[in-house]
């Protein structure tokens, strides 16, 4: 029994009910609790901050999204860049500890992974944003956006070579071991410095989205 004087406990198992849910195709059960994990989270982002299970909150997000179920376009918005601090939390918390070989690991950089490939597009803006911090114009806009959707992939592709340097062949995940392939195939000339300039690009970006949680 979940004691429902601890709040921290209740979202949890909520939670694990919606990936359940998730994993076995039962949408409709998922849809129904799903309500509960967003109000409480945009209710209380920091309820399971110093949690390593927090990279679920940003799997139930991300579940929430491919549902379709917020229909405000800004509110999806926030939920998604909200969802991708979720995954850098539990990643951080997990390089801290002294074991990252971890299930909680594995599973907080493959969302975020996730988030990354597959809503590209709700992050894109805030990266043309940091790639020119002078104001633009609309053809200086357009250069700028180019580069961030350049970008994009180099944060993912650095967060799958973190799970390939931690798990022996990507931890038998057929989906990053296609992101990674394709990237290499697609980027033959992508250097080191590019690599590492997206890291700090990739801090940038989960720094500026932190201000949603004040």
């Amino acid at each position: 029994m979940v004691n429902q004087d601890n709040p921290e406990a209740v979202l949890l198992a909520v939670i694990n009910k919606v990936l359940e849910f998730s994993n076995e195709g039962k949408q409709a059960k998922a849809q129904h609790i799903l309500p509960f994990v967003y109000e409480s989270t945009m209710r209380c982002p920091q309820l399971l901050w110093n949690n390593v299970e927090i990279w679920k909150v940003a799997k139930s997000l991300l579940v929430m999204h491919h549902y379709d179920m917020v229909e405000e376009e800004e509110d999806e918005l926030k939920m998604l860049q909200m969802a991708l601090v979720f995954s850098q939390r539990a990643i951080e918390l997990c390089e801290s500890s002294e074991n990252k070989k971890t299930s909680d690991y594995f599973n907080a950089l493959h969302t975020q992974i996730m988030l990354l490939t597959s809503c590209s597009d709700y992050y894109v803006d805030t990266l043309a944003d940091l790639c020119s911090k002078t104001v633009m114009s609309s053809e200086e806009r357009v250069v700028a956006m180019r580069l961030a959707n350049k970008i994009l992939p180099m944060l993912a592709y650095n967060v799958v070579v973190k799970v390939d340097d931690t798990f022996e062949n990507f931890n038998g995940d057929e989906f990053l071991s296609e992101i990674c392939q394709d990237f290499e195939e697609n980027n033959p000339d992508v250097t080191p410095k590019q690599l590492d300039d997206a890291l700090k690009i990739h801090k940038m970006l989960v720094h500026t989205y932190l201000k949603l949680f004040k």
